[in-house]
């Protein structure tokens, strides 16, 4: 799933393949990171902001939940963001499709964003 976020992400080249590494392992958690390959170096943050925007997205599309490791029990239903949902005020659609076009005036949407699960 972190790949398939990482291909939704503009900036990101398509010509290499994401890939995702185990980087640390704890008593609660997994520590993974994703890795992508870009093209220009300047527009990092942005790129990494975006791919970040997307991970939600992708775990809400395949109904999983993203955890903290400090949770105490599992919830009797996940907690995901049903998609009609996800422009719900004050965000909107045309808000978002702007964004991912890259058509809203900010530099074009890095490398090495890591999530724990």
């Amino acid at each position: 799933m972190l790949c398939v976020a990482a291909g939704r992400t503009s900036g990101v080249l398509r010509e290499q393949q994401p890939f995702v590494l185990p980087v640390k392992l704890e008593d609660l958690a997994v520590t993974y990171e994703l890795n992508v390959y870009i093209r220009e170096p300047l527009v990092c943050a942005r790129i990494y902001a975006d791919v970040h925007w997307h991970i939600p997205d992708v775990f809400n599309e395949y109904g999983v939940q993203i955890m903290v490791p400090a949770y105490e029990a599992d919830p009797d239903e996940p907690k995901v963001v049903p998609r009609e949902q996800w422009y719900a005020a004050p965000a909107s659609s045309d808000q978002r499709r702007k964004v991912e076009s890259g058509d809203d005036g900010r530099a074009q949407p890095c490398t090495g964003t890591r999530t724990q699960s």
